[in-house]
């Protein structure tokens, strides 16, 4: 028996068709079958076709594709730079200490305008699925205080009109904690309604949320109402372990985040998807991914995703110390105990 029904990888910065085509090979050979494309905004302005291409590319050689908005607007997870911020500083995040933040509000008209722009794209391109990567309001620690986002016009009045109150101004309570968990989710629905309806109902949709495991500011209670969202077809946990403080049960901080993820999948109807950790491994524990591998294939999730292609070479930031033997670690733990 096969482990996984699913195995996909994210595939980002190369555009080149004659090298795209050589991984696909490499991929195929390892046992992938799903790709996702990074779309982010300098591939909107200045190389839509290069993905609409490899979309199809992928599509032909026998993969799904995937697609997501890799960095747009800093709203979403991503290492891209973003236009839309530069040419629209009104719709920065405004955090509580009264200063704007580099990252789109996702309550904000001028930015769900622009990511209307971004799905009209997505859907024209043929994807199978879209993947909305970790939304977010922004949170930072500064010293013993927690700036938090977002206090804009528009958050303020949403709040405003769902609690018949002021929002607060430094603390964040638990009624603050729920409005930006509650515009996450109008947000994903807004978005994921309409690529259904642009596609006439073929594209499915995915939607990607830091998990709890990871100490992350999504609880499993988020979990539950996301996979409740109509138009989102699956749901899927990034427990990744390079940025948590000392040594890390990592095959039980993958378990846990996966067996979650998995119990509020099967009671909704809907496909759970985990993303194992191919990036940043230091140099002799490659084999850490081993663990999360074994956790995923425990937990009875079929969908298992990888960031990213071969240990994150293409990128410097992200690299595994390693990265050819950190994938050849990936490819052997994926596949081993098949048939």
């Amino acid at each position: 028996m096969k482990n996984f029904d699913e195995i996909g990888v994210s595939y980002f910065l190369n555009r080149h068709r004659g090298h795209f085509l050589e991984d696909l090979k490499t991929l195929k050979k390892a046992g992938f079958n799903s790709v996702l494309h990074t779309f982010s905004e300098a591939d909107l302005l200045y190389g839509p076709g290069n993905v609409r291409d490899m979309v199809a590319i992928s599509r032909e050689k026998g993969f799904t594709a995937w697609i997501s908005p890799w960095g747009v607007g800093k709203a979403f997870g991503g290492e891209a730079l973003s236009d839309f911020l530069l040419e629209n500083t009104s719709a920065w995040q405004v955090m509580s200490d009264g200063k704007k933040y580099p990252a789109a509000c996702i309550n904000n008209p001028m930015f769900r305008k622009f990511m209307l722009q971004w799905t009209d794209a997505a859907v024209s391109y043929g994807a199978d699925a879209i993947m909305w990567d970790e939304p977010r309001f922004i949170t930072e620690q500064k010293g013993k205080k927690k700036i938090w986002g977002c206090r804009c016009p528009y958050c303020r009045e949403s709040y405003e009109i769902m609690n018949l109150k002021s929002m607060p101004l430094f603390k964040m309570d638990e009624s603050v904690k729920n409005f930006r968990e509650l515009s996450i989710k109008r947000f994903i629905s807004f978005l994921s309604a309409y690529a259904k309806e642009k596609s006439g109902g073929k594209i499915r949709i995915s939607a990607l949320f830091t998990s709890p495991s990871a100490g992350g500011i999504s609880p499993n209670s988020f979990f539950e109402s996301a996979a409740n969202l109509k138009a989102v077809d699956s749901l899927g946990c990034a427990p990744y372990w390079f940025n948590t403080p000392g040594r890390l049960d990592i095959y039980g901080h993958s378990l846990m985040a996966a067996k979650n993820l998995k119990e509020i999948c099967d009671m909704s109807g809907k496909k759970p998807h985990f993303w194992l950790q191919g990036f940043g491994l230091k140099k002799g524990r490659e084999t850490d991914v081993l663990k999360a591998i074994d956790a995923v294939k425990d937990s009875g999730i079929r969908n298992l995703w990888v960031w990213g292609f071969n240990g994150g070479e293409m990128m410097s930031s992200l690299s595994s110390e390693n990265p050819e033997k950190t994938w050849s670690v990936i490819v052997k733990g994926i596949n081993s105990g098949k048939d």
